[in-house]
């Protein structure tokens, strides 16, 4: 997720992570929203629950044709390019000022087994930004998940769901931004673009199918189900067990994977004409 170029100072990397983010932002949203939409279908609603993916497509179709599959898409597209420009911009200024603050040796860049746990410097910079995109982001994802699910959402409900969205954002991103850069300090992967998108898109894919739990209780708080305040408990019968949390898996994983990738080749992109234009020179 954060780029390879050869940083700047920390206002600077915060300055081009704005820019940067807004790039990401919308490309995630336009090129998976529709598997997200299927994705919400299969978690929230119940006529769904006994259809796999494919069958679930098809009955969307059906019922809603094209529109069912982009419907909900202006907040999170809105949204998704304020809250990744506030994710990305954070991370950049808070890797690039510990990277420069401390030393090679220091804790922040110790190398635990060799190099293949993430240095402290990309959890504390990966921790930071989620805090401050989980805030700017549930308005827009609660918003988001009651359009999907075709019901009115309130102004007074927007922060429902926020601490279930804080700990999926913060584990989402940790499992993202951590592997990400032990890839990058160990391999070649990471020197073009498209070694880039494989690398985003495959860690991606990953983290979301280690939180997609997490994914589906942050998208019942926010939508009430099976009412507001419900217990983690209530949700899991309402579910029909343990394995329900796994509802909506298939298209997320695929979603999330996917969409990563290329908001990734989109933003490196940006980032390395920012540098051939000298932006970075101060």
């Amino acid at each position: 997720m954060a780029h390879t170029e050869a940083r700047a100072s920390p206002w600077r990397e915060f300055q081009l992570g704005v820019l940067g983010g807004c790039i990401y932002g919308a490309t995630h949203t336009l090129s998976g929203h529709p598997l997200d939409n299927l994705k919400a279908r299969l978690q929230l609603d119940k006529s769904y629950y006994n259809l796999g993916s494919f069958r679930a497509a098809q009955k969307l179709w059906v019922e809603h044709g094209l529109l069912g599959f982009f419907r909900g898409c202006v907040p999170p597209l809105i949204g998704s390019t304020m809250y990744r420009s506030i994710m990305l911009s954070t991370y950049e200024w808070s890797y690039t000022f510990l990277d420069k603050r401390y030393g090679k040796g220091s804790f922040m860049k110790a190398e635990i087994l060799d190099g293949y746990i993430p240095r402290p410097m990309v959890f504390a910079s990966a921790l930071f930004c989620s805090l401050c995109r989980s805030i700017a982001e549930a308005p827009f994802e609660y918003a988001k998940v009651m359009q999907q699910t075709d019901r009115a959402w309130q102004l007074s409900d927007v922060y429902r769901g926020l601490p279930m969205q804080t700990y999926r954002t913060s584990a989402m991103l940790i499992l993202i931004f951590g592997p990400f850069d032990v890839i990058k300090q160990k391999t070649e992967w990471g020197r073009t673009i498209v070694g880039q998108w494989l690398v985003v898109t495959g860690v991606s894919g990953m983290s979301y199918a280690i939180i997609w739990p997490l994914e589906t209780l942050k998208n019942m708080a926010q939508g009430a189900v099976p009412y507001s305040g419900a217990t983690i408990g209530v949700r899991l019968r309402h579910l029909g067990g343990f394995w329900g949390l796994y509802r909506g898996a298939g298209p997320g994983i695929i979603c999330g994977g996917f969409r990563n990738g290329m908001a990734m080749l989109a933003m490196a992109s940006f980032q390395r004409a920012a540098t051939q234009m000298g932006l970075r020179e101060e």
